[in-house]
């Protein structure tokens, strides 16, 4: 447990965004809340790295940000659908535990009844706001997850962000109208806002890393089937795959021809160019 938190800590990285939430708390003379706040905001990345760790992800750091964290990691969009839920979960349940000690202590007369009032919207507010369906916050990556399972990857990577993005313009639109000076609300819209086009900007290499990870994946529970025609380019193709299931893709012509999900990614990323007709790969 130990060894966990210590390296917890060496991957903390503070974006520069967070520091005007601790400038905006400390000059309106909020420090005890801030200094509270921030040990929230560490037990949700715990939840999330504690989680990460457990499925052996690679988390290349914890990002302090004006809404609270992120754990940075390689597996995004990689690893089964299952896990992806749970890590992004892991964060938003650590808010529950902590408000039921902070209840316990009230009961025992340890913290005011006003002060775990504090506490529990604190807790309350993180806990809605994370669960949120926009990227990246917790219920945006469950969302994706989720999507990801029934729609091609591709598809749901594209459409996930277009819905997220709009979503977010419309919530950061009705909260600015209603808080205009309000300035963390205008950082945390504002890195969001940065957030999508950053990872819309990279949804092409994400896919490309979906698909090296399939080449890599030795079995996958249940079997789609995908019928195309000779005409369809390797990487049409590509962007039929679902995530969870393997693939057997038909290649419809006067003598239909199977192969697996495997021989196409060979031929797309060693043997043929990816804008090669697969009609012409298999014959």
């Amino acid at each position: 447990m130990i060894k966990l938190i210590i390296e917890f800590i060496r991957k903390i990285k503070i974006n520069p965004a967070f520091w005007v939430v601790i400038f905006g708390a400390v000059y309106t003379g909020h420090f005890r809340e801030i200094i509270v706040w921030f040990f929230v905001v560490l037990i949700h990345e715990m939840g999330h790295f504690a989680g990460a760790r457990l499925f052996n992800w690679r988390v290349s750091r914890i990002d302090l940000l004006p809404f609270g964290g992120a754990a940075v990691v390689e597996e995004h969009g990689t690893r089964p659908i299952h896990e992806e839920v749970w890590v992004a979960v892991l964060g938003p349940l650590q808010h529950i535990w902590l408000t039921g000690v902070a209840y316990i202590l009230s009961q025992t007369n340890l913290i005011s009844a006003n002060d775990f009032y504090w506490f529990f919207i604190l807790n309350l507010t993180l806990f809605l706001f994370n669960l949120l369906p926009i990227w990246p916050l917790d219920g945006g990556k469950v969302l994706f997850a989720l999507v990801s399972k029934w729609i091609p990857f591709k598809e749901a990577q594209q459409k996930f962000l277009m819905v997220s993005g709009a979503l977010l313009v419309i919530g950061s639109a009705w909260q600015l109208s209603l808080q205009p000076s309000h300035l963390n609300l205008w950082v945390i819209c504002l890195f969001l806002g940065l957030a999508h086009i950053l990872e819309w900007r990279s949804r092409h290499y994400v896919f490309i890393r979906f698909l090296l990870n399939r080449m890599q994946q030795s079995s996958i529970k249940g079997t789609r089937t995908i019928i195309v025609p000779p005409t369809w380019s390797l990487s049409k193709v590509t962007h039929h795959l679902v995530k969870g299931v393997s693939h057997s893709i038909v290649i419809k012509n006067f003598n239909p021809i199977t192969i697996n999900e495997k021989q196409l990614l060979e031929a797309y990323f060693h043997n043929h160019s990816p804008e090669c007709a697969i009609g012409k790969v298999f014959r």
